[in-house]
C-alpha cells in the first residue's frame, strides 16, 4: 500500500518546547518553587549529558527530587500518568494529516532519544493507531549505520532537523519540515507544515 513514510517525533509531530513548558508547570506546582529555579536545575542536568538525545525522564526526576527534597513518585506521575500534556503537545496539523495519509501509505517512526519516553509520546497522544508496529525505529542515535540498515528501501523520511534530513537524502527520499522559519534548502525538499506532505508522497 503506497509508500512507507517515516516521521521524526520531536519538532515534526510533537512540539518539544510546549511539552517542556507543560511539564515544568506541573513540576513547579508540585515542588512549590519558582519556574526559574526549576529551569536552573534542568540546565544543570543537561550540562552533564553528551547530547540531548541522552535525556532520560527518570534520571531528571531523580535529579530534581534530590535537588528540592521532593517525592520522585509524584514527579514521575507527570511523565507517566498525565496523558493530557502529551495530547496538548501535538502540533495542530498532525492528527488530520496522519489520518488522511494513513489511508494511502504505511506510516512509521524514525526517531532518536529515550525509547520509553518516545513511545509514551505516541501512546499518550493517541497517534499510535496510525503507525505500523513493524516500522517503529526509535534509537538513541538514529544515524548509526546499524540503525540505517533497518530502514526499508523506498521509504520517505520526514525530519525537522535539516542536517539529518540532508544526511538521510543520500540513501532515502527525505523531506525537511521547517516549522520555525520560512527558509528552505536547495539540497533537500522543504515543507513548513505537515499537511504539505499530502501533496508530496
Amino acid at each position: 500500500m503506497g509508500k512507507v513514510v517515516l516521521f521524526d517525533i520531536d519538532g515534526t509531530l510533537f512540539n518539544p518546547e510546549k511539552f517542556g513548558k507543560l511539564i515544568r508547570l506541573e513540576f513547579v506546582k508540585l515542588l512549590g518553587i519558582e519556574e526559574e529555579e526549576l529551569v536552573r536545575a534542568n540546565a544543570d542536568y543537561y550540562a552533564n549529558l553528551e547530547t540531548t538525545t541522552d535525556f532520560n525522564p527518570r534520571d531528571i526526576v531523580a535529579h530534581i527530587a534530590d535537588r528540592f527534597g521532593a517525592d520522585p513518585e509524584a514527579l514521575n506521575k507527570v511523565f507517566w500518568q498525565n496523558n493530557q500534556i502529551y495530547k496538548e503537545s501535538l502540533y495542530p496539523d498532525v492528527l488530520d494529516t496522519l489520518k488522511r495519509l494513513s489511508k494511502k501509505h504505511t506510516l512509521g517512526i524514525f526517531s532518536q532519544g529515550n525509547e520509553e519516553l518516545q513511545t509514551r509520546k505516541l501512546n499518550a497522544s493517541d497517534i499510535t493507531q496510525y503507525f505500523d508496529r513493524d516500522h517503529l525505529y526509535i534509537h538513541r542515535r538514529k544515524l548509526d549505520e546499524d540503525v540505517l540498515d533497518q530502514l526499508p528501501e523506498g521509504a520517505v523520511i520526514i525530519d525537522d532537523n535539516r542536517d539529518i534530513a540532508k544526511s538521510a537524502s543520500a540513501f532515502r527520499e527525505a523531506i525537511w519540515i521547517n516549522r520555525r522559519t520560512d527558509d528552505g534548502d536547495p539540497n533537500v525538499e522543504t515543507i513548513h507544515t505537515l499537511e504539505e506532505v499530502l501533496y508530496l508522497v
